[in-house]
């Protein structure tokens, strides 16, 4: 098993974002000579942080980054990461996570936006809350999260799991508004309450355990429902998009 441990330095710049796509473990195996770019000076990662290496490793799924100090400079953090666990002591900047296809990314402060985006397997957990376009598609694609899990034990903003067609997403405080729009597929849980949920759906299941506020008058309600030991209105639709997706909420209030 290999740690490697990523202490960053106090820098008087502390404002401006450090792109870090190059931090996933899988990288570590031929050593710490990385790269990361902070505004538009390439740095190398001892420049950046202070680096502590223990054990050794032949494969990423033997690896662990753990991050620590002003990590919410950090962007794009496990793009792309396959296996190996990367742990983030504090917060996260934007992008956590792209497209990663394995391994687990566990984030034990706050996420800024975009995390999880795209990701098509894998596990991320955030500890904290979570900002707009979490586990959501890109603009301009079609397809969001498509495999794995994305677990916030806080909040988390606007368009949650937007364009999801595979995996699962739960959220265990509030969510924004139009969580799960254009889902047509995977699985949405909403422990809290949100606004305007599944907006234009087409498949996927969406679950909110408390209060669908605006919610949309083009669902149709089928009835009653037991869910894990809870009594939810089960709905499908999005009809005005001739979709088959299903809608459960605890309760709801439709649009003003």
């Amino acid at each position: 098993m290999m740690k490697i441990t990523l202490t960053m330095k106090p820098t008087a710049r502390s404002f401006i974002p450090i792109e870090a796509e190059s931090i996933v473990p899988k990288n570590f195996l031929s050593g710490t000579d990385l790269l990361v770019w902070r505004g538009n000076r390439e740095l190398r990662l001892d420049e950046v942080f202070l680096v502590a290496v223990e054990g050794s490793a032949d494969r990423a799924e033997d690896v662990e980054v753990v991050l620590s100090g002003d990590t919410f400079r950090l962007k794009r953090v496990g793009e792309y990461m396959e296996a190996g666990k990367v742990t983030v002591l504090g917060g996260i900047g934007m992008h956590c996570g792209n497209f990663m296809t394995g391994g687990t990314i566990e984030v034990h402060g706050d996420a800024d936006g975009w995390l999880g985006r795209e990701m098509g397997g894998g596990t991320i957990i955030c500890r904290g809350n979570a900002a707009d376009y979490c586990a959501s598609g890109y603009r301009g694609g079609r397809k969001g999260m498509t495999g794995g899990t994305v677990e916030v034990f806080g909040n988390v903003g606007d368009y949650l799991a937007e364009q999801i067609a595979g995996g699962t997403v739960i959220v265990h405080g509030d969510a924004g508004d139009m969580a799960g729009a254009e889902m047509h597929g995977g699985m949405l849980v909403i422990h809290g309450n949100c606004r305007r949920p599944a907006a234009n759906m087409k498949a996927g299941s969406c679950y909110v355990y408390g209060t669908a506020q605006g919610m949309l008058p083009t669902f149709k309600k089928v009835g009653a429902v037991q869910h894990e030991g809870r009594t939810l209105i089960h709905f499908t639709g999005d009809i005005a998009n001739r979709g088959k997706g299903n809608l459960f909420v605890k309760d709801y209030v439709y649009l003003d």
